[in-house]
């Protein structure tokens, strides 16, 4: 069961406040929402480390959708830097602790498949970010600060490519656990960046990854 007043990214890519329920979660379209559709407001592009520009992302009908019609896509890496992180990600809703969960699709590359959230974003080079890479059959959870990654804990799954995933966060103070697909697969603590920041999602190098349903759930 989720708690009132969390924040979600629905298929239709419009970031909005969802219902109470004690079962599937139900999005409603409200007002303050922020739409990721058309010109994609108050969501953008962003990189850690590498060198070339930002990576494109798209909003886009899909018919295998995992919810209605539409996700977001990184469409073009735009570069050939294999240690280029690429980001998207917005200053709002605030995060800090709380739940938060995204299904993802790895859609293709060469050097890197795969990605996931990011959440505590302070700017493009400190973050957290959980991932999944169907080239290294793992599951991991890292730290970024100051544009270097420290891995936190990592676990061996058989994600697929072209199929969707589903990762899930919860960060309560400084410990932090996630699943795949339902399954607690990592539980570590970390303390280094314990401020508010901004939500987002995450690829590396020239991996193409799309993204549905991305909720927000701040601790109350």
């Amino acid at each position: 069961m989720r708690t009132c007043c969390a924040w979600a990214v629905v298929s239709t890519l419009l970031l909005v406040p969802f219902a109470c329920t004690t079962g599937a979660i139900h999005p409603t379209p409200g007002a303050n929402g922020f739409d990721l559709d058309g010109e994609l407001v108050g969501w953008h592009a962003a990189s850690t480390g590498g060198r070339g520009p930002d990576a494109t992302w798209q909003a886009q009908a899909d018919g295998t959708a995992v919810s209605a019609t539409r996700v977001l896509s990184l469409t073009n890496s735009n570069h050939a830097s294999e240690d280029r992180f690429n980001l998207f990600w917005s200053a709002a809703p605030r995060f800090q602790d709380g739940k938060l969960t995204v299904a993802v699709r790895a859609d293709g590359g060469a050097v890197d498949q795969g990605g996931g959230p990011i959440w505590r974003v302070q700017d493009a080079n400190n973050y957290y970010v959980c991932r999944f890479n169907p080239l290294e059959s793992n599951y991991r959870v890292y730290v970024v600060t100051d544009g270097v990654r420290r891995q936190l804990g990592t676990a061996l799954v058989a994600a697929k490519l072209g199929q969707w995933h589903r990762v899930e966060v919860e960060h309560r103070g400084d410990r932090i656990t996630c699943w795949l697909d339902g399954q607690r697969l990592l539980d570590v603590t970390d303390a280094t960046i314990g401020a508010i920041g901004g939500v987002g999602v995450w690829t590396k190098a020239d991996a193409r990854t799309s993204f549905d349903d991305f909720f927000v759930d701040p601790a109350k």
